[in-house]
């Protein structure tokens, strides 16, 4: 109830509000949510006290856990308000609102004309990188599942659609990724999600979390590169769209044992990003199973 209100709130503010104005009301929004107890609440601090047990999350932080908490979810309420403002990002933003690292690697994992399979996190503003790719002249496609939202995510799609992005979800399978990646395009995968339908058991900070095999399965189908990328949001509230390398398929490989190959480096960076840029990793679900450590 308190999720779908703030993001109404969001929808009717959120493309008037100067950068200034969004980051105060993102900060109160985002305290009024962490006051009342809730299952995203506990999801976060739970997955940062196994971080935190992996020794990635200094024990001698200030404020530790909590603090930490409390910035992830500052910085979903930014990444919220932001993305329902797109409107207000005219021409200029390309030059006045994002910069782009390591972009030479994109142009040279696309240069054979199989296209590229991008993983990524949930950090930063990982929407706004997209729309950035789209509007740079990249054929961008996206799955997604729920977003925001279930009463938003029909307008969460219409958002991305209307700036050519291409959407689907779980269930239109391979084809129209495939599809994309013949064309050249960029399909871009949230690989620290729960939207997949099969999964391997990888290290993740000390343990053994679920990552999904998408994102290894479709660039070996595709012979395509495997991209590993990040958003980030600086102090200033720029974004920046960072590609961080690159991984080949391995046609000499049986497909299983390429495959797993595969998703564990998609684990592996995925680790070093998050680790980097904890307080913006916006993930709402336990990840981390009970059991022990790997």
């Amino acid at each position: 109830m308190i999720q779908a209100l703030l993001l109404k709130t969001a929808l009717a503010l959120a493309p008037a509000l100067p950068d200034r104005a969004a980051a105060s009301l993102a900060r109160a929004t985002a305290r009024l949510e962490f006051a009342f107890p809730s299952k995203r609440r506990r999801a976060v601090e739970s997955n940062l006290a196994r971080i935190a047990e992996s020794g990635l999350l200094p024990a001698d932080r200030p404020g530790g856990i909590d603090v930490t908490a409390r910035s992830i979810f500052e910085s979903y309420h930014r990444f919220v308000l932001e993305y329902l403002g797109q409107r207000s990002l005219d021409g200029r933003a390309l030059d006045t609102r994002f910069r782009f690292r390591g972009m030479e690697i994109l142009y040279g994992a696309l240069a054979p004309g199989r296209g590229a399979v991008v993983a990524a996190p949930h950090v930063g503003n990982w929407e706004l990188a997209g729309l950035a790719l789209a509007r740079l002249g990249f054929l961008v496609h996206v799955v997604t599942g729920v977003q925001f939202h279930a009463r938003f995510t029909r307008l969460a799609r219409l958002l991305k659609e209307r700036e050519r992005i291409l959407v689907c979800t779980p269930a239109d399978g391979f084809r129209p990724l495939l599809s994309t990646l013949r064309r050249g395009g960029v399909v871009v995968l949230l690989a620290d999600g729960d939207v997949f339908v099969r999964s391997l058991d990888a290290t993740f900070f000390g343990r053994l979390v679920p990552f999904p095999l998408g994102p290894a399965l479709l660039a070996r189908r595709a012979c395509a590169a495997l991209v590993h990328a990040h958003a980030e949001r600086t102090g200033s509230g720029t974004h920046v769209v960072s590609i961080d390398g690159v991984e080949l398929p391995r046609p000499g490989l049986k497909a299983k044992e390429d495959v797993r190959r595969l998703t564990r480096r998609v684990a592996e960076c995925q680790e070093r990003t998050i680790a980097a840029h904890l307080d913006q990793w916006c993930i709402f679900r336990p990840l981390f199973p009970s059991g022990d450590a790997a």
